[in-house]
């Protein structure tokens, strides 16, 4: 007489206990999505550091669902635990926390493999495979950088799982990827393919802009500068069409169109653009340390045209400071400011110093660079000189 209400109240407290776990997990779901809001409201202003901190409160709340759901099944939504490490991932990028954000990413790459495979699973792992590659390469590990990335492509490919937006950056990373190793053509390929993209789907005007300024970016490293100034000014245009119109991402099209100048010799033009980004990226929180290495590098090449030594000096030594610092002694664009010190020092006489420089460059390069790459063969040439 005693087993059925035994066993009722057994069921009763049984569905009571997957209420309370359902109720739990949608509230910490609800709790990291306001948080998240809040994050992105921080990082359309620029303050990543106020961003950061509602970012990593959200991941702390959803981040043990993601390898530890609670008994019951009862869990946020796998996207939502994406879409949180995702925006912590990039904020910490952003800051130059690269570890960080990389090591956020290697756990949500594993998270979402273990997941059962649907069309949500691989959207959100090719959206987060796209981050990983980018990280790879931020780090100079190119051979992982591409085998992440045409791991994310085959996700962003077939057609019942295909979002535009995740395939155009997928591609994107390839572009850039190549480009940085010198496969200019490649990298071009890579671009025509987005355009193709955006031309079908349709595309933001952000997303527009950031095409524009790699295209800009592309040119100048071909030494095409007119074509380059053409795309820079274009994503200049467009980017002030959004609400950031003061933003680091306009500074960085600035910066590209500072480079188109001062290869045509403008020199100051070039100056005062690059100015103007570097102020801005010194003034937002937290200073954008990566964007002024890069500022500082590009206003000693103008400082040193215009015969400027000891403000040129100084500007290279801080821009290898800076990037030493954010990416590690051994990093090709290091090599790259020290072959630029290196030419400077030797053109004063400065010999001994220069071929210090030089050696350590090309011991870099060797390394993860291929031989008949642009920097490698300067770095190279240039040192030949410094001996003799």
């Amino acid at each position: 007489m005693t087993a059925r209400p035994a066993a009722a109240r057994d069921r009763r407290a049984g569905r009571v206990a997957a209420w309370r776990r359902t109720a739990w997990a949608r509230w910490v779901s609800g709790r990291a999505q306001r948080r998240l809001l809040l994050a992105r409201y921080w990082l359309a202003r620029d303050d990543l550091d106020e961003a950061a901190r509602h970012a990593t409160h959200a991941l702390r709340l959803i981040r043990p669902f993601g390898t530890d759901p609670v008994a019951g099944g009862a869990a946020p939504p796998l996207a939502a635990v994406a879409e949180a490490a995702l925006v912590v991932a990039y904020i910490e990028r952003e800051r130059t926390r690269y570890a960080d954000s990389e090591e956020v990413l290697s756990w949500l790459v594993r998270v979402l493999d273990a997941a059962a495979a649907t069309d949500e699973r691989d959207r959100l792992l090719a959206r987060t495979l796209v981050q990983l590659g980018d990280a790879h390469r931020v780090a100079g590990r190119y051979e992982r950088s591409l085998a992440t990335l045409l791991r994310a492509l085959r996700l962003a490919r077939p057609t019942r799982t295909r979002e535009p937006a995740t395939l155009a950056a997928a591609l994107t990373s390839l572009a850039i990827r190549a480009k940085e190793l010198g496969a200019y053509e490649r990298a071009e390929r890579f671009y025509r393919l987005v355009g193709r993209i955006y031309d079908a789907s349709g595309a933001t005007t952000v997303e527009a802009a950031t095409l524009l300024h790699n295209l800009a970016g592309l040119a100048h490293a071909r030494r095409d500068y007119r074509s380059a100034e053409l795309h820079a000014r274009m994503a200049v245009d467009l980017r002030r069409r959004t609400t950031t119109t003061d933003g680091v991402e306009l500074a960085k099209d600035l910066a590209v169109l500072a480079a188109a100048l001062a290869g045509q010799d403008r020199h100051d033009e070039a100056a005062a653009l690059l100015r103007q980004a570097m102020a801005t990226c010194e003034t937002v929180r937290p200073p954008r340390r990566y964007e002024i290495a890069v500022h500082l590098h590009n206003l000693a090449s103008i400082e040193q045209a215009c015969g400027r030594t000891a403000e040129a000096e100084r500007c290279y030594r801080d821009a290898l400071r800076l990037k030493e610092q954010l990416l590690g002694d051994h990093h090709p664009e290091v090599a790259l400011v020290a072959n630029n010190l290196a030419t400077l020092l030797h053109d004063h006489g400065r010999h001994d110093e220069a071929a210090g420089l030089l050696r350590r460059a090309l011991s870099i390069v060797d390394g993860s660079l291929p031989p008949d790459h642009p920097v490698a063969e300067a770095i190279r040439r240039n040192l030949g000189r410094a001996d003799h």
